[in-house]
């Protein structure tokens, strides 16, 4: 343990005769500007202490909990190999399809989903989807069949937009491969 004493700790430090004595200020440490190289009185008044306070840590925001369930049709399958673009206030992710959890402060939040990789945006869709703190809000969203139709999105398990047209043209085109095998049959018979 070491002794501390007030004063100077060698003679020849002291303060020169005649210099103003300077004592503490009883209510606690002080400090002054800057000392005088000679007679080592402040150059200043003798200011008390500032005591630094950590400032106060925010609190938490609400935050709740918005699930999207993302899907596509089976007349679509090369769309499967592909990931869906989220963005929730400009805030771009991609994702897998199926059900994809996001933690979000609490409020309404724009959301737009579209199948990535397409020129134009295959099934792009926007909407406004409020958050309540500390609930779940599920989403679902559904592809479209065709290119350049946007998808759908809502709070129960959505249609393919696009699927009549779709299955009338894989049923056209189907009807066309037997047309030319029929064709190709009767040629090879004659």
């Amino acid at each position: 343990m070491t002794a501390v004493r007030h004063g100077p700790a060698h003679p020849a430090h002291a303060a020169p005769a005649g210099a103003p004595v300077l004592s503490p200020i009883p209510d606690g440490p002080s400090t002054g500007r800057h000392a005088r190289v000679g007679s080592g009185v402040p150059s200043g008044p003798l200011v008390r202490l500032r005591t630094v306070v950590p400032a106060p840590e925010p609190a938490p925001e609400p935050s709740g909990r918005l699930v999207i369930d993302s899907s596509y049709c089976r007349l679509s399958p090369h769309l499967g190999a592909r990931k869906v673009a989220v963005s929730v206030d400009g805030l771009p992710w991609r994702f897998a399809w199926g059900r994809t959890p996001i933690d979000l402060p609490a409020g309404r939040h724009l959301v737009e989903i579209e199948v990535e990789g397409g020129r134009n945006g295959w099934g792009h869709v926007a909407d406004a989807v409020p958050v309540a703190a500390g609930h779940t809000v599920e989403v679902f969203y559904r592809a479209p069949a065709l290119p350049r139709l946007a998808g759908s999105l809502g709070p129960a398990r959505q249609r393919t937009a696009g699927l009549p047209v779709c299955a009338a043209l894989l049923a056209l085109g189907g009807l066309a491969v037997l047309a030319l095998l029929v064709a190709a049959l009767v040629l090879l018979a004659a």
